[in-house]
Parts: structure tokens; C-alpha cells; sequence
């Protein structure tokens, strides 16, 4: 397995005006974005900022790792914060994937606390329409959620789910990830949102993704043959 690297740095915010995977999450989920048109320029750049690809992507664009999902959940297969050992050392299936894990736990972990702090406030906001409805555990406070509305906490466990994905791509596909991000950025936002209005959004950079969902899946049956 490829010696493991830190993921690229997010992509710069986007200057373009179409409507981004950003801008749609935003509109679906909440209508009260601010009403000065800076300060929704400044939230946007805020939120392409967390991003590790270009924020005109959409969702049917992104790679699906979920053999190598199902491996890490089937195996309990948790972050191990030791460090990376060089390709030439032996090491065993588990470990290598333990050093994956803790690799992409940051953006695992920051998606699933926005989802708990999503589930529950929106309980909140239910209970004070039925008082019988039972509250779910109350997420520990924690300054960078906790003042988010709702909907900004679906968007950021959005995003960081897809970082998570991302991440553990790269980290077993260095090169063919690395490909796919190129040409992610090559694409033009209108071309992708007038694609995604026809349904076949799926298209962008369709080779690409393919070839790392083919890589991943290869590397999963390989570990499994081990």
C-alpha cells in the first residue's frame, strides 16, 4: 500500500455566481440566510473553506467509498493516533488500516457531532410543538456548533462526510484521487449546474471517479484476501 500523505489543502472559495453544492444546501435548508449580500458572501467563503473539493460539485459527482466503509465498520477497524511507519516496514492489514482511519478521523468526527447537534435541536424545536416528545442526549456544548442554526449543521456534516470520503480515497488511491480532484477543478460551474439540471451530473469527470472507486475496490478484496 502507497505511503500514506495528509489530504490537499481545501480548494480556494469559488468566485462564481452560479448556484454551488454550498449555495443549494443553504437554500433547501434554511430561509433565513442574512440579508446583506456580503454577509453572504463572507458565510459561503466560510463554508468553501472546510471543503476538500471544488464547491460546484455535486453530490451524484462524488466518489463512493463504501467497501471501504463497510471494511472499517464490519472490523471495528477504530483511529490508532501512532505514528505512520514506512511502506518498507512490515505491518499488518489492521494496523495499515488503523493508520487510514486516523488519517480522516478529524473530518468523521466533525460530521458526526454536527449530526447529533442537528438531531437535536431540530428535537428541540419539536418538543416545543409536542411536549411528550422525549429530547435525545444533549451534545456536549462546543463554541464551533453550538450557535450554528440547523440547517448550517446538516451542511457541515455534509461536507465533512464527503471530506471523510474523500480522504480515505486518497489515502489508499493517492494518484488516482489526485486525478480526479484535477479534473473536479477543471470543470465549469455552469457546465456542472447545467448538467445537473438535466439529471447527469453524474457524468462530470465520470472516468475519473470511476477509476478510483475501481482502485478502492480493489484494494478492499486484496486486504480481505490477506
Amino acid at each position: 500500500m502507497n505511503k500514506l500523505h495528509p489530504p490537499p489543502p481545501p480548494p480556494p472559495p469559488s468566485e462564481s455566481k452560479d448556484e454551488t453544492f454550498i449555495d443549494g444546501w443553504l437554500q433547501q435548508k434554511s430561509k433565513q440566510l442574512p440579508s446583506s449580500e456580503n454577509m453572504q458572501r463572507k458565510r459561503q467563503q466560510w463554508y468553501s473553506k472546510q471543503c476538500l473539493f471544488p464547491t460546484h460539485i455535486t453530490e451524484a459527482s462524488m466518489v463512493d467509498t463504501s467497501p471501504l466503509l463497510s471494511l472499517l465498520h464490519d472490523h471495528a477497524i477504530e483511529s490508532d493516533d501512532s505514528s505512520l511507519r514506512h511502506p518498507s516496514d512490515k505491518q499488518t492489514t489492521v494496523d495499515e488500516m488503523r493508520k487510514i482511519a486516523s488519517l480522516c478521523a478529524t473530518y468523521k468526527t466533525t460530521a458526526i457531532q454536527n449530526k447529533k447537534e442537528f438531531e437535536y435541536k431540530r428535537a428541540v424545536i419539536a418538543k416545543e410543538r409536542q411536549s411528550e416528545i422525549e429530547l435525545p442526549a444533549k451534545p456536549p456544548d462546543h463554541p464551533e456548533f453550538t450557535p450554528l442554526k440547523p440547517a448550517e449543521n446538516v451542511l457541515l456534516a455534509k461536507i465533512h462526510g464527503t471530506n471523510y470520503n474523500l480522504c480515505l480515497a486518497r489515502a489508499v488511491c493517492p494518484q488516482r484521487t489526485n486525478n480526479m480532484l484535477k479534473c473536479w477543478k477543471s470543470t465549469d460551474p455552469r457546465v456542472v449546474k447545467a448538467l445537473a439540471e438535466q439529471g447527469l451530473d453524474q457524468l462530470m469527470c465520470m472516468e475519473e471517479r470511476e477509476a478510483v472507486e475501481r482502485c478502492v475496490g480493489q484494494s478492499v478484496q486484496k486486504i480481505m484476501k490477506d
